[in-house]
């Protein structure tokens, strides 16, 4: 439930910009045609994907629930404590991974894919 709060924001920027015919392009893992481990091209070096203000955004709404906890607790709304945290995980979860979502992959395994592929089983 709490990442479907955080997907929120970019779920909304997404309706808009199709209500108003703003054409957006869909970003997506660019394919430079890899064939093999450690393959790497000049276009992959390139790509970096814009943060935008998205994550911000997101930070952001998940500093104000955070907030929204500390003033539930204050006046002794203690029932909705538990909801309005679903609202912190996912905002603050969206947000900050996609900030540091540059930074895990710069840290990755030089070229190597992180998990191999498992076989298919009861083929």
């Amino acid at each position: 439930m709490a990442l479907g709060v955080g997907l929120t924001l970019t779920n909304t920027k997404a309706v808009l910009e199709a209500l108003f015919g703003i054409k957006s392009a869909f970003a997506r893992t660019p394919k430079y045609r890899v064939n093999k481990k450690g393959d790497k091209s000049a276009a992959k070096k390139k790509y970096r994907k814009r943060l935008g203000i998205i994550p911000f955004l997101e930070i952001l709404f998940g500093c104000y629930f955070v907030w929204m906890v500390w003033y539930a607790i204050s006046t002794d709304n203690y029932f909705t404590v538990p909801f309005i945290i679903l609202f912190v995980f996912g905002y603050m979860y969206t947000g900050l991974l996609s900030l540091f979502q540059g930074l895990f992959e710069r840290s990755g395994t030089n070229g190597e894919e992180l998990h191999e592929k498992p076989y298919p089983v009861g083929v």
